[in-house]
C-alpha cells in the first residue's frame, strides 16, 4: 500500500510539474547548495504509534495515560539542478506514555511503567518546482526512506520495576513523505518555507532555508 501511495505522488508532481502555467523559466541560482531547518506537527506518527500501543494494550489488559508526542524536528539538504532538487531529510521525534497495570479507578492514578518511543527518520528526497517568480517559489516534494524506533521503558512503581523491559528495543519500518503544495519566500540566501502534504513527518512543516 505505501510503495502505492510513493508511486502515485511521483506521477502527481511530474503532471503538476506539466501543468504549470506562469513562470518567468528562471529556476537556476549561482547557489545550488541548501539547508533547511524545519518542525512538522507529527500529527500522522504520533497517531500510528498511539494506535499501535492501544491494540497491545486491548490484548495486554494493561491502561495508557499522558500520552504525548513532540512532533518532528527536521534537518535537510537540497542541491539545485535547474528546477530539480536532490537531497536528505532528517528527522527527529519523542513519543511517550504511561501504563498500568491496575485496573478500573486505580488505573488512572497508579502508574506503573513510562515507555518512551524515539523516532529517528533518514528519507532521500526528490523535489520539483513548477512555480517561480521574484521572491515567490512553489514546489513539491516526494521522500522516501527508513524510520528507526527505539522503544525504552522505565519503571515507576515496585510492580513497574518488575514488568518493564530492561533494554530498549530498535525496530525499522519504511517511511514517506509526500508534499505536493510548498511555498518558499525569499531571496536566493535566505528564506522561509511551508509544506503541506501526508507522511511521517504529518500534514504541515515550516522552517528556514539557507542557500550558499
Amino acid at each position: 500500500m505505501k510503495i502505492k501511495i510513493f508511486a502515485l505522488s511521483l506521477c502527481l508532481l511530474a503532471s503538476l510539474g506539466q501543468a504549470a502555467a506562469q513562470s518567468d523559466g528562471k529556476y537556476g541560482s549561482a547557489n545550488r547548495n541548501e539547508f533547511r531547518l524545519g518542525y512538522s506537527d507529527g500529527l500522522t506518527l504520533g497517531t500510528a504509534s498511539f494506535w499501535g500501543i492501544g491494540l497491545g494494550d486491548a490484548l495486554t489488559g494493561t491502561q495508557r495515560t499522558d500520552e504525548q508526542s513532540s512532533g518532528v524536528f527536521g534537518l535537510g539538504y537540497r542541491y539545485h539542478i535547474n528546477r530539480f532538487r536532490v537531497g536528505l531529510d532528517l528527522g527527529f521525534a519523542s513519543v511517550s506514555s504511561k501504563v498500568s497495570y491496575a485496573s478500573g479507578k486505580n488505573a488512572e492514578v497508579t502508574k506503573d511503567v513510562k515507555e518512551t518511543q524515539q523516532n529517528f527518520l533518514v528519507m532521500p528526497v526528490g523535489e520539483m518546482v513548477y512555480f517561480k517568480k521574484g521572491i515567490i517559489e512553489l514546489y513539491g516534494t516526494v521522500a522516501a526512506g527508513v524510520d528507526f524506533t527505539r522503544t525504552k521503558e522505565k519503571g515507576l512503581t515496585e510492580l513497574g520495576k518488575t514488568k518493564a523491559q530492561a533494554k530498549a528495543e530498535t525496530s525499522t519500518d519504511f517511511a514517506f513523505q509526500v508534499n505536493p503544495i510548498a511555498l518558499r519566500v525569499g531571496n536566493d540566501r535566505v528564506g522561509g518555507f511551508v509544506e503541506a502534504g501526508l507522511g511521517y513527518k504529518g500534514f504541515l512543516t515550516a522552517g528556514v532555508s539557507l542557500k550558499f
